[in-house]
């Protein structure tokens, strides 16, 4: 005889949805008086299963009471065990089903948040009234269901299979029984097949998570399972094991349980059924080790190891910082929520793994203060607690350096949080792991980079990629990853020496391989692709990407045609489906998401932080998950990833400039632009960059965005016309006189941005500043930032020195890092005054310096290759090491320059003073035949003879450099710039492509 909990409800005429509001003593309530029912019917705890009673209802009419249902079988455990010890199967069989149920409900109330189309066959809209009076009847008919649900038949469970089951969890039959029948109930239910076993590998992922939140919560009750979660005190550790985690044989826990710690533990492990973007599947469905390269102290070549064992073998040094660095999309955190977990699991209590996302912090007082204002548990907890407990140690994994929240204290607030954490960790107690981002730790003193491991992750190799294709194919088809597979290898970019190597070590990231394989999947990317790649830089390529995935995401805007797919049964959730877009729009149309996308983005990126709060009357439900993270209780949105956050920001800058060209007609007929005044301009350009420096990355896709408007709509020599007046009227100091920087600070402030006036004002400039110089160089017309030399009131010779001055109130990185290597390429400064700069290892590449001041200016390094130095002025200028090749230097006044370590062969030298110049005999003579002269006087009467107009006139007409380069014919033509140098990447040791067939060694079996 079993017991039916529905029933019982029933017949005491109590429904289940009216006890969801019921509190832990009224359940307890009910339990108990169920356990009296059982003890007159002589019932034992093996005798009843909630978790059959929920797979025999229907989805619509069950998921919002599986909670409900899985606490109350938490209160009969406990009025159970107040009658009489529960036998360890008989515990195992309750907390088992509470867990499952838990897990189960985690996993239904994630797909309601993605909307999946499934659960519009699975909750068809029922009017209340009726679906009281159905409830009973609605019980899913279902032939496999039903039979599978009798295999879960209460008193089956033994002693031996208990075990089994609290061992091996996930493996053990019990679990792989619970597991069948709701794969069945899913189908049942309208999930496809394979959908329903990815939701159920994504419940089975959470369940030791639940299990052990179960075991914790109740642990007098079930004080014989404790021993299989490491509750109470210590595993058993073999010593080497222990050496090599670094802590003593004799490290042991209080046998009080701190429920806390175990809880935390618990969300740690129940985070691993967290879908991936908008998967069926999570993250560790597709995860496969990563592997990096050892950043070592003297710069000695180091080889590839396995992450996850360099990372461990850190934890036996107790003095010093490990940091995991790579760019965005290579797996960082990923890879700190996989390995938290299997800590958790396998080896706690010698180590608490801790996670805190540095983006989540404050700045408190203390370090300790800081870091537990990160930490999720902290309304329960102190961490401080934690760390002074003397027999426990603490993995601190502190995730996203560059996430850092922005501080009134700018850059110095980076230094002081890595000076606390070295001191912490000199302590010894506890273990730092750190993740940043590469160009962070490039800001950081070198001193303190010394007091640091660091491990760089690198781009997946061919052993990696067979596994990543390998775990493609079970979680899509063997068909779907195959086609993929060969599509990527037919474009060459498996092979060593790829013709396309930025792209080859595009592919190889992670989250890029993974963002390919959807688009593939739908039929959204093939080889035109890469033949942008021929033409066009890596950027365009990227952005052709992320705009791919928008139309893929939204199906908007339809464009190119229909494609001719014909989704299969069963294989429709792989696909976005008309469904699919249905659901997130919700009746609306794309653009209007888009530009709410749009405007939450700007918010995220003005805020400096990586997450904002908002206001109550938001809606958060509506932004998709693909791009956008919500929590619902606190109203945060944050970006899903940070690259698909830098592809919004710029389509959101992108679109905000645009309207700097949109025009309309006033009343009587007269076209003009939407923002019309300067000041109307200018304060649009403060509010949309005055929060900080573009990005590279911001700034490439901006413009690549900008160049796939239709000519129609949009003009891009106009925008750089009106971003130029703009910048003129800024060198003039005329958006601060005028006091539009001010409110543009009042904005940010509302953002919580601590950005001052100072830093708004210095921010416009120099975005401005990369744009017109981005923008020009597309164009291929040079962009003069000093304005027209032959206009006195429009020419400003002090604009870059005065740019370089503002730099000094921001970072010194931005100059050494974004502006001396990237954007000073081909401008015009002809006449610019620059006298006294620091510009050591700038990058003047075809620059124009043509009577330029440049006197006592520090080159020492530069590239001035091909560059115009005609007349200028570069006495007693620092030229050590500079690249002078095909540079033009007629009648320019080198007096005491450094012209040490330069190869003067192809330099047109044509009346160039070397006056008491720094110069060894050979390159002296070398200078000489190149036309030099070596004595003021004779400089000096040339310049006499020689009108100022007829010496500028030299670089046009060129008729002494003709001659001087037909001198020279070994000097042949360069070809213009087309984006940045490729570097190549040899990812393999030998040049054979990878195999197709030592790829998809996978068992169709996997999942049957």
């Amino acid at each position: 005889m079993n017991l039916s909990i529905r029933q019982w409800l029933a017949e005491r005429q109590i429904e289940i949805h009216q006890i969801r509001a019921f509190s832990l003593g009224q359940l307890a309530g009910v339990a108990y008086r169920i356990v009296q029912d059982m003890e007159l019917k002589s019932l034992a705890p093996l005798d009843f299963c909630t978790l059959v009673e929920v797979l025999e209802l229907p989805l619509g009419s069950v998921w919002e009471d599986i909670h409900v249902i899985a606490r109350l079988t938490e209160s009969l455990l406990r009025s159970l065990s107040e009658k009489k010890a529960l036998k360890r199967n008989e515990g195992t069989w309750l907390a088992f089903q509470i867990a499952y149920l838990q897990a189960l409900q985690q996993v239904i109330q994630q797909e309601v948040r993605l909307q999946k189309p499934w659960l519009n066959r699975a909750m068809i809209p029922t009017p209340a009234e009726i679906l009281k009076e159905l409830i009973g009847k609605l019980s899913l008919q279902d032939v496999q269901l039903q039979g599978l649900l009798k295999t879960l038949s209460p008193g089956k469970l033994t002693d031996t299979q208990a075990e089994q089951a609290l061992s091996v969890v996930a493996d053990s039959l019990l679990v792989q029984q619970m597991n069948n029948a709701t794969v069945a109930w899913l189908i049942a239910n309208g999930a496809e097949d394979l959908e329903a076993k990815l939701l159920t590998q994504r419940l089975t992922n959470s369940l030791s998570g639940y299990l052990l939140k179960v075991v914790a919560e109740n642990a007098p009750q079930l004080a014989q399972l404790q021993k299989f979660f490491q509750l109470g005190s210590t595993r058993n550790i073999s010593t080497s094991e222990l050496g090599t985690l670094g802590t003593s044989t004799n490290s042991t826990v209080g046998d009080k349980i701190d429920l806390c710690r175990e809880n935390y533990r618990g969300i740690l492990l129940q985070n691993l059924s967290t879908p991936l973007f908008i998967e069926s599947f999570a993250l560790k469905d597709i995860y496969i080790p990563l592997k990096g390269l050892v950043a070592e102290k003297n710069n000695s070549s180091s080889v590839s190891v396995d992450l996850k064992k360099w990372v461990q073998e850190q934890l036996a040094d107790s003095e010093t910082i490990a940091v995991i660095t790579s760019e965005p999309g290579y797996g960082k955190t990923s890879f700190c929520q996989i390995w938290a977990a299997e800590v958790a699991r396998e080896l706690y209590p010698v180590w608490m793994p801790v996670i805190i996302r540095l983006r989540d912090i404050k700045y408190g007082k203390t370090l300790a203060e800081t870091l537990n204002s990160g930490f999720i548990l902290n309304t329960q907890v102190n961490l401080s607690d934690w760390f002074e407990q003397e027999n426990s140690r603490c993995l601190l994994l502190l995730d996203g350096l560059d996430e850092l929240p922005a501080s009134s204290l700018g850059t110095r607030a980076k230094a002081i949080f890595l000076q606390q954490l070295i001191e912490f960790q000199a302590e010894g107690k506890h273990k730092i792991i750190l993740t940043s981002r590469k160009n962070t730790l490039e800001e950081i003193d070198s001193d303190i980079l010394l007091q640091l491991q660091q491990i760089i992750i690198q781009p997946l190799e061919q052993e990696q990629l067979k596994q990543w294709f390998q775990q493609w194919a079970i979680l899509q088809s063997l068909p779907i990853a195959q086609n993929f597979f060969t599509f990527l290898k037919q474009s060459g970019l498996f092979v060593s020496n790829s013709k396309f190597p930025e792209l080859s070590a595009l592919v190889r990231q992670p989250l890029m391989l993974y963002l390919l394989g959807v688009l593939h999947r739908d039929a959204l990317i093939d080889d035109e692709i890469w033949q942008l790649a021929q033409s066009n830089s890596t950027f365009t390529v990227v952005w052709e990407i992320y705009y791919r995935l928008s139309r893929w995401l939204l199906g908007y805007p339809a464009i190119g045609g229909i494609k001719t797919m014909l989704l299969r049964s069963g294989s429709a959730h792989i696909h976005r489906t008309q469904e699919a877009i249905a659901n997130l729009l919700s009746g609306s149309h794309p653009q209007d998401l888009l530009n709410q996308m749009q405007a939450i983005a700007l918010q995220i990126l003005h805020s400096d932080r990586d997450q904002i709060h908002l206001p109550k009357t938001s809606h958060p439900h509506t932004l998709p998950a693909f791009y956008f993270k919500t929590s619902h209780s606190a109203l945060l949105v944050e970006f899903s990833h940070p690259k698909l956050g830098e592809y919004l920001c710029a389509d959101a800058i992108a679109a905000q400039l645009q309207i700097l060209t949109q025009q309309q007609k006033d009343a009587y007929g007269t076209l003009m632009f939407c923002l019309d005044s300067p000041q109307s301009v200018a304060q649009h350009l403060y509010k949309l960059l005055g929060y900080g420096v573009l990005t590279r990355e911001i700034k490439q896709l901006v413009i690549e965005t900008l160049l796939h408007q239709p000519k129609s709509d949009f003009s891009l020599d106009l925008l750089l016309q009106r971003l130029e007046l703009f910048w003129h009227g800024y060198c003039q100091g005329r958006w601060l006189n005028e006091g539009i920087v001010h409110q543009a600070w009042n904005y940010f402030h509302t953002l919580d941005n601590p950005i001052n006036v100072e830093q708004i004002n210095a921010n416009v400039g120099i975005n401005i500043f990369l744009l017109l110089c981005a923008g020009y160089r597309v164009t291929k017309v040079a962009f003069s930032p000093c304005g027209n030399p032959d206009n006195v009131t429009e020419f400003y010779p002090e604009a870059l020195t005065m740019l370089m001055g503002k730099l000094a109130i921001l970072s010194n990185h931005v100059l050494v890092r974004r502006i001396l290597p990237q954007s000073l390429i081909g401008l015009n400064l002809s006449g610019a005054s620059l006298s006294q700069m620091m510009l050591a290892k700038a990058n003047f590449e075809q620059t124009n310096f043509s009577g330029a001041n440049l006197s006592y200016a520090n080159l020492a390094g530069a590239n001035l290759s091909r560059a115009n130095l005609t007349g200028a002025n570069l006495s007693y200028a620092n030229l050590n090491g500079a690249n002078l090749s095909r540079a033009n230097l007629t009648g320019a006044n080198l007096t005491g320059a450094n012209l040490r370590n330069i190869n003067f062969e192809t330099v047109n030298l044509t009346n160039a003073c070397l006056f008491d110049t720094i110069l060894n005999d050979t390159d002296r003579e070398i200078a000489t035949v190149n036309g030099a002269v070596f004595s003021l006087e004779q400089f000096y009467t040339l310049k006499k003879l020689l009108s100022q107009k007829s010496l500028m006139s030299i670089t046009p007409s060129a008729d002494k450099t003709e001659a001087w380069l037909h001198n020279h014919p070994d000097i042949q033509g360069l070809e213009g710039l087309q984006g940045e140098t490729m570097v190549s990447v040899d990812l393999y040791d030998d040049d054979d492509d990878v195999e197709d067939e030592t790829v998809f060694s996978v068992n169709p079996n996997d999942y049957d």
